[in-house]
């Protein structure tokens, strides 16, 4: 048995159980002292009694519970078809099993499911008909009527309250997704990247905001070309990965060039997610302006580069002491790679060859003036010595707080042999 099924089953047994019941009495009053025997009122019971917890358990137990009990309705009119004829067509009895079990269809699957219960109650009738002979005799009981009455109001306030429920959720759901729709309005219209909605041929649906300062209000206008500003050599990677998007209902990545309205170039990431609108396919682009960010890696990757290809020595240091960076030639002129030094503090890997007063010097001048200079005798990493001139700058922030050191060498030992001897 499934472990859940749709709510209005359970809305209906109920209604259903409560009905039949007072039917149960109604019929049965007007089944004494007719002549009906016990196998009659045994299907009596079996029909007004029973039957409905029957369907009750059918329909929990389908996969499609809901669709289940749309065919209990139909086999409801069926039914109650066959006592409106068993029981010789009973005006009131037989007018609350009709109208009872077709509102119910009705109200299930509107035109087409009143047709259908009409349908199903004649063929009832006409099959019991066929089977027992047609007979009509259309006083009902007093009593009868009185609880053809009962049931049937028990029967239209428990449609009237299962429509209202639904209503009552329906407009539930309806009001909570103003509100969803409202939030994602205003994220979207207040968002700086740029957010779109695309056709499957790659034309506008939808802009936000955003776009406007980049391009012309003309150009945004729904229908035109989403990739008309592209630039030409970015335009069949965006198209390609907006038809992979598309195809494969994955979300694709890809960069591309913008030309704005006044002329500027810019560069975004996208993402693009393709969905299914009323069986029509949209595409959503996200794309997030990344020419600053660009613009700056190109300029750190020019640093770097001539960092590393500096002929002087060059090693940043952070505030605590811990090696940073070094260039190539560090390693040149002291033997030691960028695994022997970075991560670590540099007298972890160069034994200083100087008092620790000469090193204090070096720290009070850093702080008071900012850098220093000066030489030192210094050992390379196969353990010879040499006469290393060194300049120290402390780089500092807005704060003025010391957050790294660039320090230069130079091997000036060839010229402290010559002042030694003279020369």
């Amino acid at each position: 048995m499934p472990a859940k099924y749709h709510r209005l089953v359970r809305i209906y047994y109920q209604v259903r159980a409560s009905a039949y019941a007072a039917l149960f009495v109604a019929i049965g009053l007007h089944m004494r002292g007719r002549g009906y025997g016990e196998v009659a009122w045994a299907l009596l019971a079996l029909q007004f009694l029973v039957y409905p917890h029957l369907l009750f358990w059918r329909a929990r137990r389908a996969a499609n519970s809901l669709k289940a009990e749309q065919g209990n309705l139909l086999l409801d009119s069926l039914l109650v078809g066959i006592w409106a004829a068993a029981l010789q067509f009973p005006v009131w009895i037989a007018f609350t099993l009709f109208l009872g079990t077709s509102l119910n269809n009705a109200i299930n699957r509107g035109g087409r499911g009143a047709l259908g219960a009409l349908l199903a109650f004649s063929s009832g009738a006409l099959a019991w008909g066929l089977a027992a002979g047609f007979r009509f005799s259309p006083q009902t009981d007093l009593a009868a009527a009185a609880l053809c009455l009962v049931g049937l109001s028990i029967y239209v306030i428990g449609l009237g309250n299962i429509v209202f429920i639904q209503n009552r959720k329906l407009r539930d759901t309806r009001n909570a997704l103003r509100e969803s729709e409202e939030h994602y309005r205003i994220i979207t219209e207040n968002a700086a990247d740029l957010i779109a909605m695309l056709d499957e041929a790659g034309r506008w649906v939808y802009t936000n905001p955003a776009y406007l300062r980049l391009l012309p209000r003309e150009a945004l206008e729904i229908g035109v070309d989403a990739l008309a500003h592209v630039h030409a050599e970015d335009r069949g990677t965006a198209r390609a990965a907006l038809d992979s998007a598309v195809q494969t209902g994955k979300p694709q990545q890809f960069y591309y060039r913008l030309g704005a309205a006044d002329g500027t170039a810019h560069e975004f990431q996208a993402t693009a997610k393709s969905f299914a609108h009323a069986g029509v396919a949209r595409t959503v682009i996200v794309s997030t302006d990344i020419t600053e960010l660009r613009q700056r890696d190109k300029k750190l990757a020019v640093q770097a580069n001539v960092f590393e290809n500096m002929s002087e020595a060059m090693m940043i240091v952070a505030a605590d002491g811990t090696v940073i960076s070094i260039n190539r030639a560090f390693t040149m002129l002291t033997g030691y790679g960028e695994e022997d030094v970075c991560g670590k503090p540099e007298d972890a890997f160069r034994t200083a060859l100087q008092p620790p007063e000469f090193y204090g010097e070096i720290r009070a001048a850093l702080e008071r003036q900012g850098y220093w200079t000066g030489t030192s005798w210094c050992r390379r990493k196969d353990a010879s010595i040499y006469r290393e001139w060194r300049n120290i700058s402390a780089i500092r922030d807005s704060a003025g707080s010391t957050t790294h050191y660039l320090v230069f060498f130079a091997d000036v030992s060839q010229s402290a042999g010559k002042i030694a001897h003279g020369h």
